[in-house]
């Protein structure tokens, strides 16, 4: 191919080149022109019309990998990998500038797309202007590092995942945006392609109007100084939002020092400005708050009123409200405190002054429970607001906000916002403001009405001090008198004026140990009192008390109060000596005998001291006999005769005709002796008036052993005493540690009792009874079990009589009671056995002493069970008394409920009970079953009884069966009923429930 070519000029001229092919052939081209050509670097001519590659030089050949004759074959789109419409910009963009410079993906002959620099300037050939390009491979460069794949691989990864967009734009005009990475459609909505635009373009299509001229002319500022490029504007994404983006860039120069490109970020800033946004209008809201408290907290009592205007009047302008009124409840009333309205707004009505308002009470419900009232428009109130939409609507306001001031959770006011002009929303940061503005009127109104009552306390104090029985005194650090109340002048004999400015201790009988009290015993935290004289009247107590408050700054001293105790301490004495002596005899009471043998027993002595507790026998039925005068003549006869007595260290009257004495010996022998010879003393003839009664004394005595107080040893004597009592003794008992440790034992046993009763540690055994005849199982017994949790099992005949004595019998037998009938209820209810009964035991004592009949009718009637499945079981002994028995009996009956006479046989039994009271049955007695298989005599018993029952028609239940024998001669006697370890132990709930789960209560012969 021969054309002329020459280089494009300013002027239009330059030099000429005349190509041919085969390459190499050079000799009509100038040499500096043919030396650029035929370098090792590669060229091309391309004609900017349609791209097509116009000639290549042999560098270019080689640089691509295709022939010469199929290189310029190819338009350029089929080597650069662009998008067509991008290639044809890029081209125009080249010819209108003298040399550009560009990095395009370029494809190669071996399929590969490597990035490619195009250096490219316009030159003319003939009559056309075609671009002439050299070429570098910018990948031979890069990939010189090993490690450019790893790199790169990490480079695209980091940019992919950037929660930023990353760009790179040209530097030159028009500044496209040669590169978009692909977050920008996850971040911006935008595909990478649709970003890849010239500047103008870029703030024409995406940037905000509002912000579109002066970003734009910072960029172009940028550009002139080279400086690093740091933008924030509204961004229109391609989902139709605005966001803010902050756009970041550096320049990037070429190997020559040029500016090449610039290297940038895009950032979504959105959440920041907002919050930044709402931290400056925090901020302007927190100055507000700021300014309010400080005035408030600066403002005195005086200045309040203004100081409250004051701040109103900030808060309202800072918020364009039209109206805001302070209201205070005082009692039933609410009374306006202060107002505000905006300038140029007046209310329609002027009812608002300064005085009480009318109650608006819907609206003081609403507050009451803490929480703001907000009505954007008064259709939003509620029926039962009416009061409120009249207030509303009677003073032209359109919208309302109440917040309340609660101190304690008490309302004591109400911070009120209207607007008259026009109805608001109110927002979620002016209900805070006003909550917390609210909260700053609350304790200041609250200090205010501490300030008055703080006052108003002092007029008290002060009235107080004056009319004060007590003499009130306040001493300096060095203890002299600076304060003296009116009271002083009575109870200190001495006048205000003559105290103050003296040393109180001086004053008194014993200075030393009142200056030591008062300067060093005394604290600032409890009141700590002594008694002392003074010297002007020894004859006369002073008690002060007072309290050491020299660290309190208001005070700065010791305060005192002094009261005269003389009458008092007049009073005590008298109260001791009756407390300690015993008014008839004379002798010591139970507390002064207490005292005086603690003291005996802390004195060092060889001697054995003994306690004797006695008293006079029958001495109820000689107070009876006689009168009340004539035994107290003998107590005090008595008390006569023990004062007498050698070797009695102390005696005392304890109560009644109780005394105690203690006696002192050189052994137990020798004091056992004197305690028998006192009581032979004691007991004997005494006269009373005209006449002569015998009086005999027993008693109970208690060696006194080393480590045991006063309380014990007279404790131990009164239980030897009780001992030998019960026992019938006539005399003397001596106290026996064994029957003490019993007893003991007896009262850890009656609290671990109660203690089971409370936490439910006793549990309820069902013993089976069987139909003797059939074998069936019929009915069960309820057994109470107790394991203690340290004791272990605890036979029923130790735990049941203790709670007959000492009173638990009763709770016992309720407990057991509902119990057995909640089981069998349950049982019932779960389909077992429905036709079972229970039997349960009834103490004689809660039979005669209980309404055993409504207790029963109570625990039916609570359980659901129906009253022919119970049976109570009562022993003989509940019969003594035929009268409350029958009664009771009856009244039973009348339930449906039936009862057995359990072991009947074992004791005394009267026949005639069995006809006269309405039982349903008995239990033979174990004793009387034990021998029926070989004693004749037992089953002629037996059978007698067997033969009564059947005339009575009662059955009859055979305890204690033991044997198959046994139950065989009952069967062949025609005995009813059988209960006894052969045909089954007691057993717990669920052991009876498997039982009854089996489907047949035939022979259940339960074992344990």
């Amino acid at each position: 191919m021969n054309e002329d070519i020459e280089r494009g000029s300013e002027k239009g001229s330059g030099p000429t080149l005349a190509t041919h092919r085969p390459a190499g052939d050079s000799s009509d081209i100038p040499e500096l022109v043919a030396a650029l050509w035929n370098s090792s670097e590669p060229q091309l001519l391309i004609d900017p019309q349609d791209g097509r590659i116009v000639d290549a030089n042999d560098a270019a050949v080689r640089f691509y990998g295709w022939t010469y004759g199929v290189l310029c074959s190819f338009t350029i789109d089929r080597i650069n990998t662009l998008p067509p419409a991008e290639i044809r910009a890029r081209l125009a963009e080249a010819t209108q500038r003298p040399r550009t410079r560009f990095v395009f993906p370029h494809r190669f002959a071996d399929g590969r797309v490597r990035s490619v620099e195009v250096i490219t300037g316009p030159v003319r050939v003939g009559e056309r202007i075609l671009l002439w390009s050299t070429l570098h491979d910018l990948s031979d460069i890069v990939h010189r590092s090993p490690e450019f794949e790893t790199l790169a691989h990490r480079y695209q990864t980091l940019v992919e995942n950037l929660p930023a967009v990353v760009y790179l734009e040209e530097a030159d005009p028009p500044h496209r945006k040669i590169y978009v990475s692909p977050a920008a459609e996850r971040l911006l909505g935008w595909a990478a392609h649709e970003l890849q635009v010239d500047r103008a373009t870029w703030y024409e299509r995406f940037v905000a109007p509002e912000d579109r001229a002066w970003a734009l002319a910072e960029r172009e500022r940028n550009d002139r100084t080279g400086e690093a490029l740091r933008l924030v504007y509204r961004f229109r994404t391609g989902d139709g939002r605005t966001v803010w983006l902050r756009d970041e860039a550096v320049l990037i120069r070429d190997r020559l020092g040029h500016p090449w490109a610039r290297h940038g970020l895009l950032t979504d800033v959105t959440s920041q400005k907002r919050l930044e946004a709402r931290l400056q209008r925090e901020l302007a809201f927190h100055n507000v708050l700021l300014g309010i408290a400080s005035r408030l907290v600066t403002a005195s009592s005086d200045e309040f009123e203004n100081v409250v205007a004051a701040t109103l009047a900030d808060l309202g302008s800072f918020l364009a409200i039209d109206h805001l009124v302070l209201l205070e409840c005082e009692g039933t009333d609410i009374v306006l405190l202060s107002r505000w309205q905006a300038p140029g707004i007046e209310l329609s009505v002027r009812c608002l002054g300064r005085q009480a308002i009318p109650s608006l009470p819907s609206l003081q419900s609403l507050l009451e429970r803490g929480q703001p009232v907000v009505v954007p428009r008064l259709e939003a109130l509620d029926a039962g607001a009416d009061d409120v939409r009249t207030f509303c609507t009677h003073l032209g306001l359109r919208s309302l906000l109440a917040v309340p001031l609660l101190a304690a959770g008490r309302l004591i006011g109400c911070l009120l916002a209207a607007q008259q002009r026009d109805e608001r929303l109110w927002g979620e940061e002016e209900l805070d403001l006003f909550t917390l503005v609210s909260q700053l009127y609350a304790a200041s109104i609250q200090q205010r009405r501490a300030e008055r009552a703080e006052a108003q306390h002092h007029a008290w104090l002060r009235a107080t001090v004056l009319a004060a029985p007590d003499a009130l005194l306040v001493l300096d650090a060095n203890g002299i008198v600076r304060f003296a109340s009116p009271a002083a002048r009575t109870v200190l004999g001495l006048a205000p004026d003559q105290l103050v400015g003296r040393p109180l201790a001086d004053l008194t009988t014993t200075p030393e140990r009142v200056a030591s009290w008062a300067l060093d015993g005394l604290r600032p935290e409890r009141a700590n009192r002594i008694e002392v004289q003074f010297a002007h009247q020894p004859t006369r107590t002073v008690e002060l008390s007072g309290v050491d408050l020299r660290s309190d700054r208001h005070i700065a001293g010791i305060v005192l109060s002094a009261r005269d105790v003389t009458e008092r301490k007049r009073a005590e004495q008298l109260l001791r000596e009756r407390a300690t002596r015993d008014q008839l005899t004379g002798l010591l009471s139970r507390f002064g005998f207490l005292e005086v043998l603690e003291a005996l027993l802390h004195t060092t002595t060889a001697e054995t001291i003994g306690i004797l507790c006695c008293d006079l026998e029958r001495f109820s039925a000689l107070n009876d006999a006689l009168s009340w005068e004539a035994g107290d003549a003998i107590l005090r006869a008595v008390a006569e005769r023990i004062r007498r007595v050698t070797g009695a260290l102390a005696a005392a009257r304890l109560e009644a005709d109780r005394f105690a004495v203690a006696l002192t010996a050189p052994d137990r022998t020798t004091l056992v002796r004197l305690a028998e010879e006192l009581l032979h003393e004691l007991s004997g003839w005494y006269e009373v008036g005209r006449d002569e009664v015998y009086a005999r004394m027993r008693g109970g005595l208690a060696c006194v052993e080393d480590g045991i107080d006063a309380t014990t040893a007279l404790r131990r004597a009164e239980i030897a005493f009780q001992v030998g009592k019960r026992a019938g003794q006539e005399r003397l008992s001596v106290f026996d540690p064994v029957l003490y440790q019993a007893s003991i034992e007896r009262q850890f046993l009656e609290r671990d009792l109660r203690r089971a009763l409370e936490q439910g540690e006793l549990q309820i055994h069902y013993q089976p009874v069987i139909a003797v005849s059939s074998g069936r199982l019929t009915s069960l017994e309820a057994l109470v079990r107790w394991h203690h949790p340290d004791r272990g099992p605890i036979s029923p005949a130790v735990f049941v009589p203790l709670a007959e004595t000492t009173g638990l019998i009763s709770q016992l037998t309720q407990w057991v009671l509902l119990q057995a009938c909640r089981q069998l209820w349950a049982w019932s209810r779960a389909g077992l056995a429905p036709e079972l009964s229970i039997s349960v035991n009834l103490s004689p004592t809660d039979f005669l002493h209980l309404d055993v009949p409504q207790l029963v009718d109570d625990i039916l009637q609570v359980t659901g069970l129906e009253p022919r499945r119970l049976t109570l079981e009562l022993t003989e002994s509940a019969m003594l008394d035929p009268a409350v028995s029958r009664e009771r009996l009856e009244r039973l009956r009348a339930l449906g409920i039936a009862v057995l006479i359990d072991d009947f046989g074992a004791g005394y039994s009267s026949l005639g009970y069995l006809k006269q009271l309405p039982v349903s049955g008995l239990k033979i007695d174990r004793t009387l079953v034990a021998d029926i298989d070989h004693d004749p005599a037992s089953t002629a018993v037996v059978r007698s009884i067997l033969e009564l029952a059947g005339a009575l028609e009662l059955s009859v239940t055979a305890e204690g069966i033991e044997s198959a024998r046994q139950l065989a001669v009952l069967r062949e006697l025609g005995c009813h009923y059988a209960q006894g370890f052969f045909v089954g132990r007691p057993a717990p709930p669920n052991a009876i429930h498997h039982l009854l789960r089996r489907g047949s209560t035939d022979h259940p012969y339960l074992d344990e």
